[in-house]
């Protein structure tokens, strides 16, 4: 769709190359013999701009610029490239057409996997905050960035002013599974009033933003100042620096490190925020907390000579009560204000910030390391089905959000499962659908869910051949669980989605251990606070091997050098404390393979 949208904005420049203003002068870009060029040589409206500055954009020039005219330049969403020095001079304004940007991803400035980007001038990049927020309007939506960088590499943008947008006020992403943006600088920029950040890092590795003012963010959550938050596992925070900036007067954080998305396969997160100050926001930072090292994210977040003086004076945000994280904080030579002195800005002392938990080893002091599993080979796998095509109750695992299975088919035929929906909270909106793909990421069907909860759903997928495929489950913010299924199938660890989270109810599964494996380990870890789980692990022979009670963090069990071969039972049980509700597990030496059932599983050769 979005490529729809630009190549008709394309060919709408086209079809208009016979009316430009300066038709010989364009002509000159064409032919590479200017490599500098204004807008308005193609020519300006003052209604709407969009074919001028959209062909400027696409053409031969490598430096662009908005020249002066008599009013803004009105423009519906626009498209950058590579090789591209765009100038926003001071008293110019690049500004959203009011009415347009319906969808709810409509930027006004995107650049998809450009290389050698330069957007400067002094000048402002404006949309209309108070029309994307009126729901008499426009459709709810976070999404109607001002500037959109994906996958973009060695970008610069400086000396700008970007405003109201109905989203971000620059958006720092990534292209599908095209690499993070790289060697971004963000440097004298004030980003002021937009619906949901100032500035989102969702994915970036050598990022510096300097100079800038994230202010009065206000609409959607979070609505930081800035918000380092990653989408997936394959996504990072690597290499960052924040300096000499200010964010002040947001609705949510200064700054905000929602970073649950990551997991231990993810690169370590590394950010350093330097003579920073955060004022009048209604907290100064927000960080998502995590004792699992074995499965989580790990990394280092650093302030220096920074400053808090924030309308939540309560210092809780500052440290942790266990004193260690997977992500450690430091604060260094930072001052915050002091609800026991009056307001007072004092020095955080040493008792603030949190140490990392170091990494779990196995004896011989190597790292224990979560790993994707891979789609089998049918021809090196040993399918364990007595009766194949029929069906069988399972016990469910309640996975909240999203999960991988793999599932075997033994023929080319219908596979048929039931699967059922539980609620979350008090979230109103219920989703769930499920979709089969093939080894080559073919979609064998999808199917949306009815929106009710508790009620054991059939659904059906025809597959062309005997073979694995990938079965992905989504639930939203809600829980997903299969109930029956006449094919052999397991909860993985996958290379897109990540670990499955388990949430609220017992549950169990089963781990083939192949002979000779040598060793293998299983972790289990809590939600956190009061969320806790009791788990026992059985060998082959039906002996406990693991009983554990009350696991809030992280715990792991190792195999002797030799375990037994065959099939082990994983249960999760209530814990005699607290509550049972976000819980997960992990296996590592094995594949990370979770059968729903004893009687349908394989091994891999």
């Amino acid at each position: 769709m979005k490529m729809v949208c630009l190549m008709a904005a394309l060919g709408a420049t086209v079809a208009m190359g016979a009316q430009w203003a300066r038709p010989d002068l364009v002509e000159k870009v064409a032919r590479g013999e200017l490599a500098e060029a204004e807008v308005s040589w193609w020519g300006y409206d003052g209604v709407d701009a969009t074919p001028y500055i959209q062909a400027a954009l696409s053409s031969k020039a490598r430096k662009v610029t908005l020249d002066r005219r008599e009013g803004p330049w009105y423009a519906r969403p626009l498209f950058g490239r590579s090789d591209l020095t765009l100038v926003v001079p001071e008293g110019v304004t690049l500004c959203a057409k009011r009415g347009e940007f319906r969808r709810q991803a409509d930027f006004l400035l995107r650049f998809n996997t450009a290389t050698n980007v330069t957007i400067t001038g002094g000048g402002t990049i404006q949309m209309w905050f108070d029309g994307y927020t009126n729901k008499t309007l426009y459709g709810w939506s976070e999404w109607r960035h001002a500037l959109a960088l994906l996958s973009c590499h060695k970008v610069r943008v400086e000396n700008l002013k970007i405003a109201d947008s109905g989203g971000d006020g620059i958006y720092l992403g990534q292209q599908g599974r095209v690499p993070a943006c790289t060697d971004v600088t963000i440097r004298n920029v004030k980003l002021s009033r937009h619906n949901r950040q100032g500035i989102s890092v969702i994915s970036a590795d050598r990022l510096l933003i300097e100079n800038c003012v994230m202010e009065d963010t206000c609409g959607t959550p979070p609505m930081a100042g800035i918000d380092f938050e990653p989408n997936n596992f394959h996504q990072m925070l690597r290499d960052i620096t924040v300096r000499n900036c200010v964010v002040r007067g947001n609705y949510g954080a200064g700054f905000d490190f929602s970073v649950g998305n990551l997991n231990v396969s993810s690169p370590d997160i590394s950010i350093t925020l330097e003579n920073c100050r955060s004022e009048g926001n209604h907290k100064p930072t927000k960080f998502h907390r995590s004792a699992d090292v074995l499965t989580r994210y790990h990394g280092a977040v650093t302030f220096r000579n920074c400053v808090f003086n924030d309308l939540d004076g309560g210092r809780t945000t500052f440290s942790s009560p266990t004193g260690r994280e997977t992500m450690s904080v430091a604060f260094v030579d930072c001052l915050a204000a002091d609800p026991e002195k009056g307001g007072a800005l004092t020095k955080l002392g040493p008792e603030y910030g949190w140490a990392r938990i170091p990494p779990f080893t196995w004896s011989d002091g190597s790292a224990i390391r979560l790993e994707a599993v891979s789609l089998p080979d049918t021809a090196r796998t040993r399918i364990y089905d007595a009766t194949p095509g029929q069906a069988i109750r399972l016990k469910p695992v309640h996975i909240r959000g999203k999960a991988e299975y793999f599932v075997y088919a033994d023929a080319a035929r219908t596979l048929h499962f039931k699967v059922a929906l539980r609620a979350v909270g008090r979230t109103p909106r219920v989703f769930g659908s499920l979709a089969l793909r093939t080894p080559k990421g073919g979609t064998c069907g999808k199917v949306e869910l009815e929106p009710v909860f508790r009620k054991e759903q059939e659904v059906a997928f025809k597959v062309p051949k005997a073979g694995f495929y990938r079965l992905n489950a989504m639930a939203g913010t809600h829980v997903l669980y299969f109930t029956e299924a006449d094919a052999p199938m397991a909860l993985v660890m996958s290379d897109t989605i990540g670990l499955p989270g388990w949430n609220g109810l017992p549950g169990e599964v089963y781990l083939r251990v192949p002979e000779g494996c040598g060793k293998f380990a299983v972790s289990a870890a809590g939600g956190g606070g009061n969320e806790r789980v009791h788990v026992r692990l059985f060998d082959p022979s039906g002996t406990c091997a693991w009983d554990v009670d009350n696991i809030g963090g992280s715990e792991m069990w190792r195999s002797s050098a030799q375990p037994a071969a065959g099939l082990w039972k994983l249960s999760a049980l209530r814990a005699t404390k607290g509550c049972m509700d976000d819980y997960s597990f992990g296996v590592f030496g094995i594949p990370c393979l979770m059968f729903l059932s004893p009687e349908k599983t394989w091994q891999g050769n």
